[in-house]
């Protein structure tokens, strides 16, 4: 009669090696995460950089709002100095005609004086240029990311495959042992992250859990060789085979 307990620590080793494949699936190649890194990086500049650009032409855009306005109003005051009839008028219309000016020289500027648009353009059309630059490198990251994103894939694929085919192997050999006692089993290793089942040492004094090294009181260790019952360390909780 095959002992149980031998059959669990079986049923525990293909329960490790499926947990062992689970980690693998979830690893990602090194390679991989500098890409991700590096793509990802390329985008938010991308994006910053278009934020950036829409201020810029939304300040332009503002700007050349008000100097289309201003230079609407000159040609008005520029009409009416011509129709004034008096000094007075002549003079007034003058001096408006004169600020209005002077504030178009500050938005579109002239030979003497650099206006406010000016930097505006320059800086639109830097931003422009910083933007193609950055197009064009994540054009040539997106093809290699996506190959490296298909290839972990497949690993990930494959690891699968090969889980359910363990998988199925290991509750075929579950099937043979006895339910109350995988049951057991599979709760304290749910428990305990990994391992429910611990064999039993001798040591120079005595036994020992080799889980959690913990000495094993005498009385424990004659249950444990008797195999009467599923007995379980004091200590840290697994089930204690004798071994082979």
């Amino acid at each position: 009669m095959s002992d149980p307990l031998a059959e669990l620590n079986r049923l525990q080793e293909r329960d490790l090696e499926l947990d062992q494949i689970r980690e693998d699936q979830s690893r990602i190649p090194e390679e991989l995460t500098q890409a991700r890194v590096h793509f990802r990086a390329l985008e938010n500049q991308l994006t910053g950089l278009q934020d950036q650009l829409r201020e810029v032409r939304l300040a332009y855009h503002k700007a050349d709002l008000e100097l289309q306005d201003l230079k609407s109003k000159r040609e008005k005051a520029k009409a009416a100095q011509a129709q004034a009839t008096g000094a007075k008028e002549q003079t007034q219309y003058g001096e408006q005609i004169r600020q209005l000016s002077g504030l178009i020289e500050d938005l579109e500027g002239s030979k003497d004086v650099v206006g406010q648009m000016m930097p505006l353009m320059e800086q639109m059309d830097k931003l422009e240029e910083e933007l193609a630059q950055v197009k064009t490198q994540l054009d040539e990251a997106r093809p290699r990311l996506e190959a490296l994103e298909a290839a972990n894939q497949q690993r990930v694929n494959d690891l699968e495959a090969a889980y359910q085919s363990k998988k199925a192997d290991r509750d075929q050999l579950a099937a043979t042992i006895p339910a109350p006692i995988v049951k057991e089993y599979e709760s304290i290793r749910k428990a305990r992250k990994g391992t429910g089942l611990a064999k039993m040492a001798k040591t120079s004094n005595g036994y020992r859990c080799t889980a959690c090294n913990v000495q094993l009181p005498m009385h424990v260790a004659q249950q444990i060789h008797q195999a009467q019952k599923v007995v379980r360390c004091p200590s840290c909780g697994r089930i204690l085979w004798k071994g082979e």
